[in-house]
């Protein structure tokens, strides 16, 4: 068996606040939102009398329907909108993090 000794000092640097990077989850949120704007307008294509695909058209600005110019102007919004949401929430989170963690 081995001699281990286990030694808690009392001047060991404190734990570090979690930190996220904001431009990885910006990006992260810019491309699930992205995704799943995609998915829903292909279920639109799908089964249209569902209707899953109405929260898009009603939010997001531009959007008249099916058509290219509305799926490019919601995908870009998607990006958009979910970059700033994510790099927001980093941001946030960062700074709770270092004042309270």
């Amino acid at each position: 068996m081995a001699n281990t000794a286990f030694q808690s000092r009392s001047d060991a640097s404190p734990v570090t606040p979690a930190q996220v990077s904001v431009p990885i989850l910006g990006a992260t949120v810019a491309v699930f939102a992205a995704v799943s704007f995609l998915l829903c307008m292909l279920l639109g294509f799908v089964a249209p009398e569902w209707g899953l695909h109405k929260p898009w058209l009603q939010f997001f600005l531009g959007l008249t329907g099916f058509d290219l110019r509305s799926l490019a102007l919601g995908i870009v919004q998607s990006v958009v909108f979910g970059g700033y949401a994510g790099a927001l929430l980093g941001t946030i989170f960062n700074v709770i993090s270092r004042r309270f963690g």
